[in-house]
């Protein structure tokens, strides 16, 4: 009775289910399937269409469709296994000879093998193999995002303090680029910290105001700032501080000292964490492995690139047992050298460049930093040439190179264009919504404040991404890249994405009996 299950034409038997993994596959125009397309090239229409679904799958389109590919294969196989025994099961009890089914099976086996072959292969060329992370359920400090903190924040000062002749005989306008001279009578100037370093972009709002001054030692100057003409900076609420009344004044009767809204880039600030790391991060190459995934971390105020590894395996594949977060090399930024160790943002050079960077041909990720271009933060990564059939580093990694895009938005030919944010508010708040990809490849976003109106300027936006980016199961990684998340009136994240091999070209390699189907 087994036997003759397994190989009868029954919609339920093991047979007829490997019928219909076959229509599943290859498509089908039957009464059942009609007019269906194939299950892998609905999942690559899905993938280029719904990118909000694929990042939670922590796979890309192209390693999901290579993964389905590997379990169905091995299904049919199991299931191709069970038939033979079974038509072997009943000539050994003289129930038939089943000979030519025998026969007849393996050679449509193989075939079919052969053409699921093709249209995986064909598929998966022109899927997306990216990887990137959505907004998660819940943004947790520390965990899922981190801030630049304190840097061009939102500042009140008069006017008579911005310059060394204690005068008011300019207006705000005027000091789009000035410091801190004085502290003129301890005014309101000796209530807040003072600003040492630039002050940019102010602006006249209005003469007299109410300020609620955030908690000692944290990230903000101001909770909220109302004006006497009733507008209102921030969102106002309690005041744990008290509120404390600010008014500019007129000097002799000819000069108004105004109080005026402008941007505060102190670098000095003990509460600032405004650095990115410039070293090169590389994995292990000597034991032949490579990167499986990258993310931001922060560590005493620095940005750093963190890197997974895992040791390479034959034909691209990663051995899970040895996957492991690279230490980063943690350091203070007052014993390292600017410029050479660390990049420190100011009001001059705060942009970032967005890119997607990929390898060469046989080349896999091998190492990631951040260097300048001019005033820029530019990726560069490291690829390292492979051997597919043993999966060995040739060289042991040492002929590997280094990859980055040169592109700047001051080129002559297709310059880089700005990804613009629109009244930046707060990313992680829920008013404004889901974060979604909203840069391409060969851009830049400047670290700028949020919106006046919404958080008078407070908080340095984008926000920093350190959800960890690495496809699971583990897979060699071709290319990286990072990119903006955003949505409007939001500040958005920089985030890491990272590009998975693209197996395609192996599929013969996985399953040498596919090319049977020829003899």
């Amino acid at each position: 009775d087994f036997a003759s299950t397994i190989t009868s034409h029954d919609e339920r038997s093991v047979f007829m289910k490997m019928e219909k993994i076959n229509e599943h596959i290859e498509g089908s125009e039957t009464s059942s399937f009609r007019n269906t397309k194939g299950i892998f090239i609905q999942i690559n229409e899905y993938g280029k269409s719904s990118d909000d679904q694929i990042c939670k799958l922590s796979q890309s389109t192209n390693q999901l469709m290579f993964n389905m590919y590997t379990v169905l294969q091995m299904t049919q196989l199991k299931a191709y296994t069970m038939i033979q025994f079974s038509w072997m099961l009943l000539r050994v009890y003289n129930k038939g000879n089943f000979s030519l089914e025998s026969n007849l099976m393996r050679q449509t086996y193989l075939e079919r093998l052969q053409q699921q072959a093709l249209i995986v292969r064909s598929t998966m060329v022109h899927s997306k193999n990216d990887l990137w992370k959505c907004d998660p359920k819940t943004h947790i400090e520390g965990q899922t995002y981190t801030e630049i903190t304190r840097f061009l924040q939102g500042f009140i000062v008069n006017e008579v303090d911005m310059n060394s002749d204690n005068t008011c005989r300019e207006n705000c306008g005027y000091y789009q680029y000035s410091r801190q001279h004085t502290c003129f009578q301890n005014l309101f100037c000796s209530k807040q910290a003072a600003c040492r370093g630039n002050i940019v972009k102010c602006t006249f709002v209005d003469s007299d105001m109410w300020i609620c001054l955030a908690p000692r030692w944290g990230k903000r100057r101001y909770d909220w700032i109302e004006y006497e003409n009733g507008r209102i900076l921030g969102d106002k609420k309690s005041c744990s501080r008290g509120v404390t009344k600010v008014d500019s004044w007129w000097r002799w009767l000819f000069w108004h000292c105004s109080y005026c809204f402008c941007y505060c880039d102190d670098s000095s600030d003990p509460l600032t964490n405004r650095y990115f790391n410039l070293r090169e991060v590389t994995s292990d190459v000597e034991n032949n492995k490579v990167v499986t995934g990258i993310r931001f971390i922060k560590a005493s105020g620095v940005i750093h690139i963190q890197i997974q590894e895992g040791e390479l395996l034959k034909y691209g594949e990663i051995n899970a047992t040895s996957i492991l977060w690279r230490p980063i090399d943690e350091y203070n930024i007052d014993t390292k050298k600017a410029g050479t160790d660390y990049h420190m943002l100011t009001w001059e050079h705060r942009a970032v460049d967005l890119d997607d960077l990929i390898l060469p041909k046989d080349h896999l990720l091998t190492g990631i930093k951040f260097r300048k271009i001019g005033g820029h933060l530019n990726l560069e990564i490291r690829g390292s040439e492979f051997d597919i059939t043993t999966g060995k580093l040739k060289h042991s990694g040492d002929k590997s190179i280094w990859v980055s895009n040169d592109n700047t938005d001051a080129s002559y030919y297709k310059p880089r264009t700005k990804v613009e944010l629109y009244k930046p508010d707060i990313p992680t708040k829920r008013i404004i919504g889901e974060n979604v990809p909203d840069s391409s490849n060969d851009q830049y976003i400047e670290f700028t404040s949020t919106d006046v109106n919404a958080d008078a300027g407070q908080t340095a936006v984008p926000f920093i991404d350190t959800q960890l980016v690495a496809p699971q199961p583990p897979i060699a990684l071709t290319g990286a890249g990072i990119y903006h998340r955003g949505t409007t009136y939001s500040g958005g994240f920089i985030a890491p994405k990272v590009f998975t091999y693209d197996y395609s070209e192996q599929i013969m390699n996985f399953y040498p009996e596919i090319n049977e189907a020829d003899n």
